[in-house]
Formats: C-alpha cells, structure tokens, sequence
C-alpha cells in the first residue's frame, strides 16, 4: 500500500484535480500571453515598417537633391565642350576642379548618365521633343540628345530630350501619278 500512497500524493501535486478557479486563472494567463505576443509582433512590424518609410523617404529626398543639380552639369557640361584647352589659364583650371568635384558627387551616388544616340526610342528612358522624318535611319531611332538622361542605379532620374527619326514623307508628284492613272484606267 505504501506505494498506492505514494502514487496519490504526485497526482495531487501535480494537480490532476484543479478548482474552476485555477482553471480559470490558467485560461486567463494563456488570454494574456497571447495578447502580449500578438502586441509584439505589431510593434515588430510597425518598426520595420516606420523603417522602410524613412529609407524610401530618404531615397525620394536624395533624388530630388540630384535632380536639382542635373541642370548645373548640363551647363558644366556645354562650358567644358565649348571652352579651349588653355590649361594654363586659372579660370579653366578653377572650372574643371569644380566640375570635377561635382561630377565626383554624383558618381558617389550612384548618377550616371546614359547613352540615348543611334539607340531605338524608349519611352521609359526617353522624351521625343521632336520627330524627323529621314531616310538614312529606321524609324524610331535616335537622331541627337537635346538634354541626356540620367539614371541613378536602375532607377531613371531623368529622361533625356530627344529628337526622333520617322518614316521619309512621300513626294507628292508619285501619289498624284497613282492616282490620274487609276483614273484614266477607268475612263
């Protein structure tokens, strides 16, 4: 019997036979716990979603920044072709190191510009200012760079102004000819 009794006293130890009231008081606990765990996980997402906000916030920010300086290199850009390779003269000298150190700028950043002559029209990368009809080209290539585009990683910056070639217009004495000989076909 000694160990009918010892068998007993575990059992009630480890409270096979519990009140409502621990019962109770365990369903409340579990109730807790999961309310707990549920408010952590949203505080976990509302943080990394607060921080994806700021990044893109940040990128947006940077852009525009860049942006703003594109047409500050485009005029660096027309005065460094347009300049003479004087490199003695102090002026041209001051020029380059600030062309430099702006083109440095952008290059850290990631802004390149890209090539748009002699490729075919893109209309994620281009903006056709103007059409050109021309027989030595296909249609739909590009004919000159107004302004260039510029990407920063994968992502375009800005569309580069573009002049497109289109298809030659006909003469107008061959479509007259056609049709003054269908005419007197029918005569």
């Amino acid at each position: 019997m000694a160990t009918d009794d010892q068998n007993q006293i575990p059992e009630e130890e480890n409270g096979i036979e519990q009140s409502p009231e621990a019962e109770a008081a365990k369903a409340e606990a579990a109730d807790w716990r999961d309310k707990y765990l549920r408010k952590l996980a949203e505080f976990d997402n509302y943080r990394k979603r607060a921080r994806q906000e700021q990044a893109s916030a940040r990128e947006y920010i940077t852009e525009d920044v860049l942006q703003a300086l594109l047409p500050v290199t485009d005029d660096f850009d027309r005065l460094m072709q347009n300049a003479q390779a004087n490199s003695e003269d102090p002026y041209h000298r001051a020029v380059e190191m600030v062309y430099g150190k702006l083109k440095g700028y952008l290059d850290a950043r990631g802004v390149k510009m890209f090539d748009s002559l002699g490729k075919p029209f893109d209309p994620e990368l281009h903006n056709a200012v103007l059409m050109q009809p021309t027989p030595d080209f296909p249609s739909g290539t590009v004919l000159a760079v107004i302004t260039p585009g510029y990407k920063m990683g994968d992502r375009v910056i800005r569309h580069a102004q573009v002049v497109v070639s289109s298809e030659p217009e006909l003469e107008e004495g061959k479509g007259d000819v056609a049709s003054s000989g269908e005419a007197g076909d029918r005569e």
